[in-house]
């Protein structure tokens, strides 16, 4: 009896040990937060309004991927990846609608990829005809408002809709849905895609605060103070004491010292007065070094150099290679589902246009970041033999219908092997060099 006795009283003296904890992790919390928790929920609306929207690294952050981008052209190509010139998909490379330009199409497109983690694309096709599949116009959905209504295990999505006020049903034939990969969604049991910030969440989550901490410090010009009149004699003396009325007075012309019209004019007091800090200076909270930390690591959630937003060693080689990076590790792999996009909303569902080998592709050849390294790379493909061909796609540069180009060089110089035939062979093309032992 008394065993049980002592092991109830165990238990009981655990869950109070464990309630405590709780209880002072809650008031932390609330402490930290004025009671309001501020943390990301894993909400499109969320990531728009206090990721994008709602704070200035993310914002920044976006904008300059977005920016960045302009530098590639989006182009309409044959299969030898020459620019087409005569197509009615051209008009696509100009406006993607009547009241949408091509430009601030991939921008939305972008913008919602990496705020949210996907985009919703309105396609109305020809279903019947000579026309059939080909699309009149794109238009982008708000795509945080987009539910999708799912069907069965063999065909999990019957179409989609969009929340509000205008409950409108899309089929999913004219609607077409790019998400970012949601590892989580069996469990979830979500078809949605996974936003980049949620991976970030805590982090944007502090910038906000800090944003807000410092935005209410500039409103109560500095952390919060008690004034007290200073003793005499060095001990505390209730003769030393303020009245009522001395306290009433004394904040009246602080209020009045502080109005717009004093400001700079000094505060002469009759008494010495001492100040009691109850709180802490933005250097005692270290909110600049939390700041850089956290907009570094949110950089290396989209795979963004920090050096390219202002942290980091910002030598000149540094930002060089940073620009460059900011490329091949950010932006193109950014925009290759854009460019799929294109090419699976207008060409795709089009025998006609499909069979004939052109697809829309981003031109990076005039990005001067990646033409900085064109010469070291072709000079490399020429010593190591590639052919003239092989040198023009690796550069984003058209096919050349001259057969000399298709054959690969040799290592004693710059010409072609046929240049270095026998006479008394006869007239061989390469491959037959090739297959001789």
């Amino acid at each position: 009896m008394a065993f049980l006795d002592l092991f109830n009283r165990g238990k009981i003296r655990d869950m109070q040990q464990q309630i405590q904890q709780l209880a002072n992790h809650a008031i932390y919390d609330w402490w930290l937060t004025e009671g309001v928790p501020n943390y990301l929920n894993d909400d499109p609306h969320e990531y728009l309004e206090k990721g994008f929207m709602g704070n200035t690294s993310v914002y920044g952050l976006i904008n300059r991927i977005d920016f960045m981008r302009k530098q590639a052209m989006l182009r309409l190509v044959d299969k030898d990846g020459k620019d087409i010139e005569k197509h009615e998909l051209l008009r696509f490379l100009k406006k993607v609608n009547n009241n949408l330009s091509t430009d601030d199409f991939i921008s939305q497109l972008l913008i919602y990829r990496l705020s949210i983690g996907e985009f919703f694309i309105y396609k109305p096709a020809v279903n019947m005809g000579i026309n059939a599949g080909k699309v009149g116009e794109l238009t982008p959905l708000p795509s945080a408002d987009v539910e999708i209504i799912e069907g069965d295990f063999l065909d999990p999505v019957r179409g989609y809709k969009i929340e509000g006020n205008y409950n409108i049903e899309l089929t999913k034939e004219n609607t077409y849905h790019h998400k970012i990969f949601n590892p989580n969604w069996f469990y979830e049991k979500s078809l949605h895609g996974m936003s980049p910030l949620r991976a970030a969440a805590k982090t944007v989550s502090k910038l906000n605060q800090i944003e807000i901490t410092e935005s209410k410090g500039f409103e109560n010009q500095g952390p919060p103070y008690i004034l007290f009149k200073k003793s005499k004699s060095g001990v505390a003396n209730p003769a030393d004491r303020l009245t009522d009325p001395q306290r009433n007075q004394i904040e009246k012309q602080f209020k009045k010292a502080t109005n717009e019209n004093n400001r700079g004019l000094p505060l002469i007091m009759k008494d010495e007065y001492d100040k009691l800090d109850l709180g802490q200076t933005f250097a005692d909270l270290k909110t600049v070094e939390s700041s850089d930390a956290g907009m570094i690591a949110l950089c290396n959630v989209y795979a963004f150099p920090p050096e390219l937003a202002g942290y980091g060693q910002k030598t000149y080689s540094n930002m060089a290679t940073a620009r460059k990076a900011a490329w091949t590790d950010c932006i193109m792999p950014n925009l290759a589902p854009i460019e799929d996009t294109f090419n699976h909303c207008l060409i795709d569902p089009v025998p006609a246009y499909k069979n004939s080998g052109i697809r829309f592709k981003f031109d990076f050849s005039e990005v001067e970041e990646l033409s900085e390294g064109m010469g070291t790379k072709v000079t490399w493909m020429v010593q190591a033999g590639l052919s003239g061909n092989e040198i023009r796609e690796a550069v984003n540069q058209p096919r050349s219908e001259n057969p000399l180009m298709d054959e690969p060089r040799i290592s004693m110089g710059t010409g072609f092997i046929s240049d270095y035939a026998d006479p008394l062979q006869g007239n061989k093309s390469f491959e037959d060099y090739l297959d001789e032992k």
